[in-house]
């Protein structure tokens, strides 16, 4: 198969069962962005690579993903991710501010607050917070969110293994020391060690956390026997979706939309448009047209440069990765080309182009 890319984005195929479990190539374009503040954001000359697997933040110890694999057969909806710190304005010391992040009609804040732990003064007294320690920057990881594994009381938070803060323990004193978040909802901060706020954060969601991994279904033995390699019946193309929940769009992005970040640069407010970027691609397949009943006077499209019927593969935004701390951003555009089984044999060509919104 032959790829021809008139754009300056990278690109990728992936053959994989689609929604409604019929075969399919997806073709992946990724586009890396420059930001230029008040202004729509321009083509990098430096693109990303095709991510083929999810990176972590500390590949030694594990823990969060600081950028997930691109490899997605298709997202029923738009994620919008944030990679990066919150800043104090001016590089002044700070004990807690507020970040935010809007992309078009959909917004999230975040309250960051320097280190704390919990403390535990007496019988009769309640247990309380240490004040927090002053800070300039702070990572936006779900390392500094709600979460995490208590070894000791034996439990852990299953929406997010990676944070800090989760107690099971059942008396009071056991609680000093414990770290209490830096990241939170300010409009469900924790008052108590008894809270469980579901975890804030911008960054991708783990696979393993809840909800994403309620979606990946069912693998026992009736799917070992029944269903392998297929996905189990009650997979759900949600799973794919890797965005924070709140992050996520029920419609895919137009690429225009306007972007405001507030206290994720050293400058406090960084305003910018996305580039109005479209992606338009075209699939040329191989008939054998004796095959195909009902093809004899229709009108499939013709490649001037070689005698393949086209036709054209609808390319969803569904993923925006902002990288402000570079100054840059990526989109990622997704499209499925129906095929005969999952060889995609018949697939000869895809093409990829690009056109700016509204030209």
């Amino acid at each position: 198969m032959e790829t021809v890319n008139q754009t300056p984005y990278v690109t990728a195929t992936l053959p994989q069962t689609g929604p409604g479990e019929k075969p399919g190539l997806t073709v992946i374009v990724k586009g890396t962005f420059d930001i230029r503040p008040e202004e729509s954001a321009v083509a990098a000359s430096d693109q990303i690579p095709m991510g083929y697997g999810d990176e972590l933040y500390d590949p030694d110890s594990g823990g969060s993903v600081k950028f997930e694999s691109d490899m997605a057969p298709f997202k029923p909806r738009a994620d919008v991710v944030l990679v990066g710190h919150a800043h104090a304005r001016g590089q002044q010391q700070v004990n807690a501010l507020d970040v935010s992040l809007r992309v078009g009609p959909l917004t999230k804040k975040l309250r960051v607050t320097g280190n704390r732990q919990w403390k535990w003064i007496g019988r009769l007294l309640p247990v309380s917070a240490t004040q927090p320690e002053l800070f300039t920057k702070m990572p936006i990881v779900y390392e500094k969110a709600f979460g995490g594994i208590d070894a000791e009381g034996g439990g852990f938070c299953r929406e997010n293994l990676s944070g800090q803060g989760f107690i099971t323990k059942k008396l009071k004193k056991l609680v000093a020391g414990v770290p209490l978040p830096n990241i939170e909802d300010p409009d469900n901060l924790i008052s108590s060690w008894k809270d469980r706020p579901f975890p804030a954060g911008f960054g991708f969601f783990g696979r393993a956390w809840h909800p994403r991994q309620q979606h990946i279904g069912t693998y026992d033995d009736v799917w070992r026997k029944e269903r392998s390699p297929r996905p189990p019946l009650d997979f759900s193309f949600e799973y794919h979706n890797a965005a924070h929940p709140d992050l996520q769009s029920r419609e895919y992005l137009k690429g225009d939309e306007k972007v405001e970040l507030i206290n994720l640069t050293p400058e406090g407010r960084l305003s910018f448009r996305l580039p109005g970027v479209r992606i338009h691609c075209t699939a040329g397949k191989s008939y054998d047209l004796s095959a195909i009943p009902g093809i004899e006077g229709q009108d499939m499209g013709k490649d001037e440069e070689n005698p393949l019927l086209t036709e054209p593969v609808e390319m969803n935004l569904d993923t925006l990765c902002l990288i402000p701390d570079e100054m840059r951003f990526f989109m990622v555009w997704r499209g499925i080309c129906p095929v005969a089984d999952l060889t995609a044999i018949e697939v000869k060509k895809i093409k990829v182009t690009q056109v700016l919104r509204g030209l």
